[in-house]
Order: C-alpha cells, then sequence, then structure tokens
C-alpha cells in the first residue's frame, strides 16, 4: 500500500515574501510536523515506505510561483495540482485548527483527482470534530482521533486487506449512510518503546536552529479553553532521560545540531523526573541546549537553576491572565506574584521566557484587562521575557466552546480573522460561517464588558508597539499608570487626527512604519504636554526613541558591523571618524538612571537631571542598540565627528587637561582611542 502523511500549514511566515530559501527552510525545519514523522516510523518498522509531504514546502513553492500572481491565485487549487500526479492509496492529512478549512479544501481536491484513494485527517482538530466534520464533507473517508501510532497500523492493515475498519480502536468512519465512531484506542504510556521519529523524510529539519523533538504528552490540569487534555485525556507521560538524551545525540551525530526544542505541553509537572533529566545532561560528556514548556507553580528558583545550568535556553510560560479574579473563573489557578518572581528568577540565569497571555474572556471587565496588561508590560521589563498577546479562541469541545456555543460571534471582515492563524480565503471564510461547530476558533465568545474591537485593536497596538519601542513603552505605562490608558488616549488622539484603517485595515497600519511615526508624534505633541507626569523621563526615552527611528529610515548608510580596520595601524596622522552605522545624540536625563527605574519600578519623576550622550548603532539583528557614554568617550566621539587625526585630538587633550589621575593626558586619549575602536564605535576615516 502506497501512503501518503501530509502535514498541517503553520508557517505563517512564508507569506513575507522577502524570505529567502534558507530562512524559509530554518522556519520549516523547526515546524517539523514531529507527530506525522512518529507515525512514518510506525509504519516503517512494518515494513512500509510511506511519503511525507510538508504542506509549509509546498505553501513555499506556491509563493515562488508564477501562478501566485494571477487574479485566480489559490494556493489550495496550487496543492491540487500539486498532487495530481502523485499516486497513492491512503493520504492522511494532519489538522490543526488555525488552517483547518484549508486542509479540508486540500482534502476535498485529493478526493477529486484521486477518487479511488482513501481521504483521512487525523491530528489535535479532526479529533474533536470528527461526527461534523464526516457529516459535512463527504469526501472525508476516516477520522484517526487521538495518538494513532497503533491505530494507523491496523487501519492500513484493514483497508489492504478489505476488511471492515469496526474492529480498528480510534476510528470515524461511514457505513450504510451513517458517520460511526469506534471505541477510543489506548494511550501509549511506554514512549520510550516508539521509534525514533522519520526525519530523514524530512529534509527542511537539517536547516534547524532549535530541532522539534518529543519530551513526553499529555496535560494534568484543565483550563476550560485548552484542548490539550482532550486529545491527550489528561495521562501525563514523559520519556526516559536516558532515551531522550540518546536521541539528543543521534540528532547530533546525523545533522550536527545540539539546540532543541523539547514538544510537551507541560514538562515539570512531576518535579523528581525534570531534576533527573537535568542530572543526566550535566553527567553526560556533551552539552545540549534546549527549551521547553512549564507551569509557573511547578517550578520554582532551585529548578529554574537546575534546568539552566544542564543548559535550558528557553521556557514558555502560559499564564493567560494578569487578573487573578480570571485566574479562578478559567480554572488557572496560578499565584501572579509567584509566576512574576518566576519569570524574573529566568532572567537572572538568561533563560528566554515566552509568557503567554490572552485577552477576550467572556467574564473579562476593563479592571481585568488592565491587570492582564500590566502582567504584560511588567515581563518587557526583563531582557529576556518575551510576552505574548492573543485574543480567546473558543477552541471546538473546550468548556469555555460549550457553554457559548449559541452566542458565538464572527466577524463579517474576513480580513480580521488574520489574528487566529493562517490567512483565510473567501472559500474557507464561507466554511466557518456555515459550520460554527467544525470551526469554533475562528469565533468569538461574547465580551459584554469590553467591545471586541477595542480588544483587537488593544493587541495590535502592544504587540507591536513593545517591539518598536520596548522602554518607551514601559515608560509610558509606568508615568501612565497602565498601559490601557495610554491606548485609549491615543485612540481618541488618532480619530482626532483623522488616522484611519479603511485603506489598509488595522492589523496592516500596526505592523508598518506609519504607526511608528503617528505614535512617537502623539507621545510628542499630546501625551507628554497633557498628562506625563514624569516629562523628563518620558522625553529622554521619546528623543532616544526618534534618534533611533531616524537610524532606521536613514537605513543606518554606510558598511554594517562586520567593517573592520582592527589591522590598520594607529599613527600620529590617522584620521579618525565615527564607526559606519553610529550615530550620537545628546540628552538632559541620565539614560541609564531611567531604564533602571524602570527595571525596578522606581518613581521616574526622581529621574538625575544632567547632560549625556548617547550612542546608538545597529546590532547583529538589525536593529538600534544604545549605548550611554562615559565623559571621555563621549569627548572623543565627538572630536571623532570633525574627522580629527590622532595627533589633534592627543594635543587638545592635552590642552584640555583631560586626564585620569597619575595617566598623562596623551596616554588617556590614546588608550581611549584604542577602546573605541574595539567596542566599533571608532574607525579610521
Amino acid at each position: 500500500m502506497k501512503v501518503c502523511l501530509i502535514s498541517a500549514p503553520t508557517a505563517n511566515q512564508l507569506g513575507n515574501r522577502a524570505v529567502g530559501e534558507v530562512d524559509a527552510a530554518r522556519i520549516m525545519g523547526e515546524l517539523a510536523p514531529v507527530g506525522i514523522l512518529s507515525l512514518a516510523a510506525v509504519l516503517e518498522e512494518k515494513g512500509l515506505q510511506p511519503e511525507v509531504v510538508d504542506l509549509n514546502r509546498v505553501y513555499y513553492e506556491w509563493l515562488q510561483s508564477s501562478q501566485q500572481r494571477t487574479p485566480e491565485a489559490d494556493f489550495c487549487r496550487f496543492a491540487g495540482s500539486w498532487f495530481a500526479d502523485r499516486q497513492f492509496d491512503f493520504f492522511g492529512l494532519s489538522t490543526v485548527c488555525s488552517s483547518y478549512p484549508l486542509t479540508i479544501r486540500i482534502a476535498g481536491e485529493l478526493k477529486r483527482r484521486h477518487p479511488e484513494s482513501t481521504v483521512t485527517l487525523g491530528g489535535p482538530q479532526a479529533s474533536v470534530v470528527d461526527l461534523s466534520t464526516m457529516r459535512a464533507y463527504p469526501f472525508i473517508d476516516l477520522v484517526v482521533r487521538g495518538e494513532a501510532e497503533q491505530t494507523l497500523p491496523q487501519l492500513l492493515d484493514a483497508l489492504d486487506s478489505r476488511s471492515s475498519v469496526a474492529s480498528v480502536p480510534g476510528v470515524t468512519f461511514r457505513r450504510g449512510g451513517k458517520v460511526l465512531r469506534t471505541p477510543d484506542a489506548p494511550l501509549i504510556l511506554d514512549l520510550d518503546s516508539l521509534p525514533f521519529p522519520a526525519f530523514h523524510l524530512f529534509p527542511d529539519v537539517r536547516f534547524c536552529r532549535h530541532f522539534p523533538m518529543e519530551l513526553g504528552r499529555g496535560c494534568p490540569f484543565a483550563c476550560t479553553f485548552c484542548s490539550t487534555n482532550d486529545f491527550f485525556r489528561r495521562r501525563f507521560r514523559l520519556k526516559s532521560p536516558e532515551h531522550v538524551i540518546a536521541e539528543m545525540r543521534r540528532v547530533k551525530q546525523t545533522y550536527g545540531i545540539n539546540s532543541f526544542e523539547l514538544v510537551h505541553d507541560m514538562f515539570t509537572v512531576d518535579r523528581k523526573r525534570v531534576v533527573a533529566f537535568c542530572e543526566a545532561l550535566l553527567a553526560c560528556d556533551e552539552k545540549f541546549y534546549w527549551g521547553s514548556s512549564a507551569r509557573t507553580d511547578c517550578i520554582d528558583e532551585e529548578l529554574i537553576e537546575l534546568m539552566a545550568r544542564a543548559g535550558c535556553r528557553g521556557i514558555f510560560f502560559g499564564i493567560e491572565s494578569g487578573s487573578a479574579r480570571l485566574q479562578k473563573i478559567i480554572d488557572k489557578g496560578l499565584d501572579l506574584n509567584d509566576s512574576a518572581a518566576r519569570i524574573q528568577y529566568c532572567d537572572k540565569f538568561k533563560i528566554n521566557t515566552a509568557v503567554s497571555l490572552i485577552a477576550g474572556f467572556p467574564d473579562e471587565t476593563m479592571d481585568d484587562l488592565q491587570d492582564t496588561a500590566a502582567f504584560f508590560m511588567d515581563s518587557l521589563r526583563h531582557d529576556h521575557a518575551d510576552p505574548q498577546l492573543s485574543i480567546l479562541s473558543p477552541l471546538a469541545d473546550t468548556p469555555i466552546q460549550k457553554q457559548h456555543k449559541a452566542s458565538l460571534v464572527l466577524d463579517d471582515d474576513i480580513a480580521d480573522m488574520s489574528y487566529r492563524g493562517w490567512n483565510q480565503e473567501r472559500e474557507d471564510y464561507e466554511m466557518i460561517a456555515a459550520y460554527p461547530e467544525i470551526f469554533s476558533s475562528f469565533y468569538s465568545v461574547p465580551t459584554p464588558f469590553v467591545k471586541r474591537e477595542f480588544l483587537k485593536e488593544f493587541r495590535d497596538f502592544v504587540l507591536n508597539g513593545m517591539r518598536t519601542f520596548r522602554w518607551l513603552f514601559v515608560g509610558l505605562h509606568q508615568d501612565s499608570g497602565n498601559i490601557v490608558n495610554v491606548f485609549e488616549q491615543w485612540r481618541q488622539w488618532r480619530d482626532e487626527s483623522e488616522i484611519h484603517f479603511a485603506a489598509h485595515g488595522r492589523t496592516v497600519y500596526y505592523a508598518n512604519s506609519q504607526f511608528p511615526a503617528d505614535f512617537l508624534r502623539f507621545v510628542q505633541q499630546h501625551y507628554i504636554p497633557v498628562h506625563s507626569r514624569a516629562p523628563a523621563a518620558i522625553t529622554a526615552l521619546l528623543e532616544c526613541e526618534l534618534a533611533a527611528r531616524g537610524y532606521h529610515d536613514e537605513g543606518a548608510s554606510g558598511r554594517d558591523g562586520r567593517y573592520s580596520d582592527d589591522d590598520n595601524e594607529l599613527l600620529p596622522d590617522s584620521r579618525l571618524a565615527l564607526f559606519p552605522g553610529v550615530r550620537l545624540i545628546k540628552l538632559n536625563a541620565d539614560f541609564q538612571d531611567i531604564i533602571q527605574r524602570l527595571r525596578q519600578k522606581l518613581p521616574l519623576n526622581e529621574t538625575t537631571e544632567k547632560s549625556v550622550m548617547l550612542a546608538i548603532r545597529k546590532n547583529g539583528s538589525g536593529m538600534a542598540e544604545v549605548h550611554q557614554l562615559t565623559p571621555l568617550s563621549a569627548q572623543l566621539l565627538g572630536l571623532c565627528q570633525d574627522n580629527w587625526t590622532v595627533e589633534e585630538m592627543t594635543a587638545e587633550f592635552l590642552q584640555r587637561k583631560i586626564e585620569v589621575p597619575g595617566i598623562p593626558p596623551n596616554l588617556v586619549c590614546l588608550a581611549g582611542i584604542e577602546m573605541l575602536r574595539q567596542q566599533r564605535f571608532i574607525s579610521l576615516a
């Protein structure tokens, strides 16, 4: 039997046509469908030779093709033609909620072009809406529910022998015009018994920076908005430390990669096993780096320190709400003070934390939203924290979806669904509108206390604001009492200034360069003179952002950070200049003091007022980084702006009597020049 396993499309980033082949391959490699590759490995053990198709790769091919630029461009039709000459007896498509409409449409194309083949859905989304999906779409032959490593081989044997699938557990099928279900398949309790996933069938994985690898399955908690416990039936399981480390070694030997994204919804539930894993990593003779998910109440400072020593470089924390009231309502039950302390401690050990928050719960009030916004902004005070804010999606068969299924709201504008994940086409929208029970994640629950449009715009505002001007945003939050207050002031000013989204849409506006320009103008012309309680500090933050903005607008002309003149000898007649791309600005407030006050939540109106000079330059990511200069460095760089020679600068130091106690001015000047050259602030003209 010829079997094709097809991943769900998930790489939204590929919609950016500027993504090159290498970057695209890296993105796709890090999104490798570990579940499908595990199934493929099981089938290989049974003697089959399955083919794995990554729909992200097919999507990228479509983006690069001439078909993408035609009026009738449609990825679904492209995928159908891509599969037209590929003959298989069995097509198995994995599903996730964000691209479920597209996956179903592709399944329809497969059935139309290959009517004799069996078209089957699996994965988390199809598993919970299996009956309604098969009743709505007759071209779906089967749904495999839940973990499929045991079910799929039995199903293929039944299909190959043309026997009934009614004896195969975990399958939804058709008989006599009815859709029927067999009992659930047993969970796989011993995950070590599973073969190493068939990564050799997924070539893009070799481009990974962080290799995806399954660590375990199942979450014992039951949050009202989450569907994970339905798919894995709340049975928490982990692979043994020895097994995981052996797989890490295998990846390193095969692909040369030693950094891993360990896939598990809730790794730290069993503290003893986390400790055992970390100690095993510390005892092995190789260094591995890794990230995982955790609850903040299932981790403490001692464990964080151990994880850091064992190579942990990233943790995903699902905080979900910054409101203590909502923590109880949604059955999350976190102590938010403890959660904040865990994030701070991870920052101490340079562990990057993704801090996941959600807005739009049905019971959410403006006070709750402000609490969540405050948690978001407080996370921004830490260099290694990356807060995230999403709008609640009522996932199928979750308690929230069941409670509100009769009152779910669908947005009229298809473009407004972009925040749900994968971009939707008109055909997708029509499916979503026709079957709310299948596609509930594209709907919204009623939010009687906060308008949905307010929530969606706030999300775009805060996510793009933090990426564009992080410290100014934190400063505005602290100065105003809450970033929601700033947002309300901004909205009013935006309306009065007749800044509208009609031409391009709300999400597009906040993501492009017009929003930063407008917002900085708002801060300068309205917020500081009307609302600010610490105008000196906010003005300094604003001036820094304006300088950095000008830096970006001018493209940081000149050579970038790879330029070096280290081999050029420094002579008396050597003429000096600012290193290419470096800009200098003067402030009337101590910038370092302001940042320290923001980190520690100290009063901004007590900021030290003094003249300081900042140097702004591009870092390795192409973003502007800010350095406050010492008085000596400021004087040297000021002279470099005039292209003085070393001899002229030394003479100026002698004349000004600039010296460090016990060191002559000429030596101070030469040492300062050399230090600034090494730091890439000065170069030879």
